[in-house]
């Protein structure tokens, strides 16, 4: 049954003018999905690293929360934040909120409320959902610990970071 789909995604692949890789990569971020979410994550490190490497912004992601959490991978704050800024470049709003909550903590990086109220302030318009009211949560919890100055500041980055569709973010 398989193999049936795999060979009517690759014949639609590639009439809509996709090449076969696409319908590989596709088929290979659904694997690695799953064996992440049956917590096998060394299988799944194993297969995002290379789709991360090629730009996949949802492996990206995955990749950033096995760093950041040390499954299947060791756990490396830096690693982390690389991956979920090429994934967040993408426009990602996953690894956003995710950005957001590193400059808050300091995971990583220095600690800096700005550039952590820039990045939840740019996930929460993306978000949706119960995600969404996450965002928004940690949006007001922060600003309620702001100066007026540092929130103004934020919002003009965030301004920036949307209007240069997340290239000019960091």
């Amino acid at each position: 049954m398989w193999r049936c789909v795999f060979a009517v995604l690759v014949v639609l692949a590639c009439a809509s003018g996709a090449g076969p890789e696409s319908v590989v990569a596709a088929q290979s971020i659904e694997e690695a999905e799953f064996a992440y979410e049956r917590g096998d994550y060394t299988q799944a490190a194993r297969l995002f690293s290379p789709l991360a490497e090629q730009g996949v912004a949802s492996a990206q992601f995955y990749l950033g929360l096995m760093y950041e959490k040390g499954r299947g991978v060791r756990q490396d704050h830096s690693m982390a934040l690389t991956w979920f800024r090429k994934a967040a470049a993408q426009g990602y709003a996953g690894p956003q909120n995710n950005l957001g909550l590193i400059y808050e903590r300091g995971r990583g990086v220095r600690k800096d409320v700005v550039r952590a109220l820039m990045w939840y302030t740019v996930a929460a318009v993306v978000l949706t959902g119960d995600e969404r009211k996450a965002a928004m949560k940690s949006r007001d919890h922060l600003t309620s610990q702001m100066t007026t100055e540092q929130i103004e500041e934020a919002q003009e980055m965030a301004r920036r970071c949307q209007q240069s569709q997340f290239k000019d973010c960091d």
